[in-house]
């Protein structure tokens, strides 16, 4: 004969709300690396690489790749795509970038802005780097910082 407890009936209480409640954000390292290429007619980076939480990933950045030869740098904002389809978006601080065109190497800070799945609230920053081959036409990237979702 089941007789009724309510030490047990609260224990068991207690772990359906802990099971249940969501995690809370947390700080965590994040770093992303791989190459791609500029799309001069569409003034955007479009690229492939791997990233802390995501995976093989895809890089796309918004901005004006016209202008690299000339020695600017404009970039808007970009994502990470992950496999699944999750994004991470970002942006960049336009007042906070360094570009040397004689060496191709363009550092900038960016911010991230959410994205989907998982990366709905996803904040953090990060420096990035791109390494630009002599023609401008493809590139390295690297970004290390971290993020909270």
């Amino acid at each position: 004969m089941f007789r009724f407890d309510p030490r047990i009936a609260a224990v068991l209480l207690l772990f359906v709300a802990c099971a249940c409640s969501p995690t809370a954000a947390e700080e965590r390292p994040f770093n992303a690396s791989g190459n791609g290429v500029v799309s001069y007619g569409f003034g955007s980076l479009q690229g492939r690489g791997r990233a802390t939480h995501l995976g093989r990933s895809s890089f796309g950045v918004e901005g004006d790749g016209n202008l690299l030869p000339y020695g600017f740098f404009l970039a808007y904002n970009g994502y990470l795509t992950s496999a699944n389809g999750d994004q991470i978006y970002f942006a960049f601080d336009s007042v906070e970038y360094v570009f040397d065109p004689a060496i191709g190497v363009v550092s900038a800070t960016l911010t991230f802005t959410g994205g989907t799945g998982r990366f709905q609230d996803a904040s953090g920053s990060a420096v990035v780097m791109f390494d630009f081959d002599s023609s401008f036409a493809s590139f390295l990237f690297k970004i290390d910082g971290s993020i909270d979702y």
